[in-house]
């Protein structure tokens, strides 16, 4: 059983912000900053391919939610959003994080040594996967 799931089962305790018959929104317990959320379907899907249209559909509505109460409650400089799969989904369990951001907050994207790609190779590689 998933952390997630155990939490929908209450079988941990958490700080719950939304909850229907397929989605589930809650504080997470180790933030990037206070205000970080965790939107997750009840079920056990683990990647966002795995994901029925109409439950991501919601998470997306629940996402838009949040994100205009996250910007009341804490008036961020901005807010951002991450989903994971495969080997760095840890929950083993989709979830999208939802978290404001400030100016100094420290947190940061660390990018790989390939450095800056022409446009041709990028075209090259990606435009017709």
């Amino acid at each position: 059983m998933t952390i997630v799931e155990q939490i929908v089962s209450r079988e941990i305790d958490a700080a719950i912000v939304y909850e229907s018959e397929h989605v589930i929104a809650f504080a997470d317990h180790d933030p990037i900053n206070f205000g970080h959320i965790l939107i997750c379907p009840v079920v056990a899907y683990e990647t966002f391919i795995d994901l029925p249209e109409d439950i991501a559909l919601e998470i997306n509505r629940v996402a838009k939610d949040l994100y205009r109460r996250i910007e009341i409650a804490f008036q961020p400089d901005g807010i951002s959003f991450i989903q994971n799969n495969g080997f760095f989904n840890d929950l083993s369990h989709y979830h999208l994080h939802i978290f404001p951001r400030f100016k100094d907050d420290q947190f940061g994207w660390v990018c790989s040594e390939l450095g800056v790609q022409s446009v041709d190779k990028l075209r090259q590689t990606l435009v017709n996967l």
